[in-house]
């Protein structure tokens, strides 16, 4: 009998253990863990990342991001703690904006810090405080930006109704299909610089122009520029650091003839250099056609030495200060700017910079090869020979200091980093302009290395 009880009961847990194990969940199983978050939009130009799903991707090359302008991190500061929400401040940048999901984002660690480069001059809030709350949607590639996971390298943007910039590959949508300034019917150099001063278009147009110098190869982005008019024989129209055939990239300034007539599609505008207005093609237009074999050489000559000046230069006995003096004016209050406190790239070409008190300085390759450029490498910014700096302020200008490297030594000898003895600085007005003339006839002459500036106004 007890047999048979204990069989029983050995036969109950057996079916009580295979049943039990029925409801049991798969080995390893981890219910209620929440899954992975995926991306809900595509990042193309139909379906643009949201900040979410931008952060959740993490990278992408050329790269659609919406969102709202909430802010900007200072010029200065390396940390996405740092952020300002507001247009406003001591040191609102002109290179970066914050976007956010939302117009009243006030959280940073639902920002994505956004590097402006090819758009800053329409996007930032130091020139367009009223950017603030704005949706804009950017190209560019997701990289680490301040620590945190941003947009790098902008080369489009989209704010309101204004586009600026140009998409990677292919042809703006806006881009007429007939017409004037078409593929079939492209401007002519004085039909395009007509379109300019009646309101440039703000998408991509075609014009064709016959090349009157071949101006500069720039090195790092592969491209020229040049200059293009209807007669091949004036300088009418600028085309801006452009790509070649089909968008290619150039090899060297020899790969542009003079005398080369060429068909060429990008957003054409005026550019204020020195109070005069330049027309020009924008950085990365792409050539069409290229029709003849030029002439080579050039048809214009290079610009005139710069005359001897009407201030003051006086050179530190450890050469780590260049100061520009105004005799006519007394100092008086000052602003500085810090070039090594602007996160730029390796070897970003100086063009116009604007201070926080509305002070502007322009860089001007004054007709050499090379142009001024900043340079991690010693952290400065490079001016070569006969470059010009022009400096407008807000009033009359005393006196400017350049804060210069040290100097080093290059195969025995002492190299100094404050410019050329030859220099010169020209005072009118609120206007000041230095050239660091070379007037040998080979060599560079004397750098000028500077990590920082300041200007003192007249009282």
């Amino acid at each position: 009998m007890k047999k048979y009880i204990f069989s029983v009961l050995m036969a109950a847990m057996a079916v009580f253990t295979f049943s039990s194990c029925e409801d049991v969940p798969a080995p390893y199983g981890t219910p209620n863990q929440p899954s992975t978050p995926e991306a809900t939009t595509s990042g193309t130009e139909a379906d643009p990342y949201t900040v979410t799903d931008a952060r959740i991707v993490g990278t992408g090359t050329n790269v659609f991001v919406k969102g709202y302008i909430v802010g900007y991190i200072p010029t200065g500061e390396k940390s996405l703690k740092s952020a300002v929400f507001g247009a406003t401040g001591e040191n609102v940048s002109t290179s970066n904006v914050l976007i956010a999901a939302s117009a009243d984002e006030s959280d940073v660690n639902k920002c994505m810090p956004i590097q402006l480069s090819n758009v800053r001059d329409a996007v930032n809030l130091s020139a367009n405080p009223d950017n603030l709350g704005k949706e804009v949607t950017l190209c560019g590639n997701i990289l680490t930006y301040f620590g945190a996971i941003g947009l790098k390298e902008c080369v489009w943007a989209k704010i309101g109704d204004k586009e600026v910039g140009t998409k990677p590959g292919g042809t703006t949508p806006d881009t007429p299909s007939t017409g004037k300034g078409s593929a079939s019917e492209p401007y002519t150099i004085a039909e395009a610089i007509a379109a300019i001063k009646a309101g440039a278009p703000t998408y991509e147009v075609y014009l064709t122009g016959i090349v009157s110098e071949v101006d500069f190869y720039n090195e790092t982005y592969k491209s020229l520029s040049y200059y293009i008019s209807d007669d091949g024989k004036s300088k009418d129209m600028q085309v801006y650091s452009g790509k070649g055939l089909n968008g290619a990239d150039f090899t060297s300034k020899d790969d542009l003839k003079v005398g080369q007539k060429v068909t060429i599609k990008g957003i054409i505008k005026s550019f204020n250099k020195n109070g005069t207005d330049i027309m020009e093609v924008d950085k990365s237009s792409t050539i069409i056609k290229i029709e003849g074999e030029g002439t080579g050489g050039e048809v214009t000559p290079k610009p005139d030495t710069p005359d001897t000046g009407n201030g003051k230069i006086t050179f530190a006995d450890d050469h780590k200060t260049l100061t520009l003096e105004n005799s006519k004016a007394t100092a008086g209050e000052s602003v500085s700017f810090d070039f090594t406190a602007q996160n730029y790239e390796n070897q970003t070409d100086m063009t116009t910079i604007k201070l926080s008190d509305g002070t502007t300085i322009t860089f001007d390759a004054n007709g050499e090869k090379n142009g001024t450029k900043y340079y991690t490498s010693g952290t400065a910014v490079r001016v070569y020979k006969n470059n010009k700096i022009i400096i407008k302020g807000t009033k009359e200008i005393a006196k400017i200091i350049f804060h210069c490297n040290a100097p080093y030594t290059n195969k025995g000898e002492t190299v100094n980093c404050d410019g050329n003895e030859t220099a010169t600085i020209n005072f009118s007005g609120k206007t000041a302009t230095y050239t660091n003339v070379f007037t040998g006839t080979t060599g560079g002459g004397v750098q000028l290395r500077f990590s920082s500036i300041e200007i003192v106004y007249a009282k």
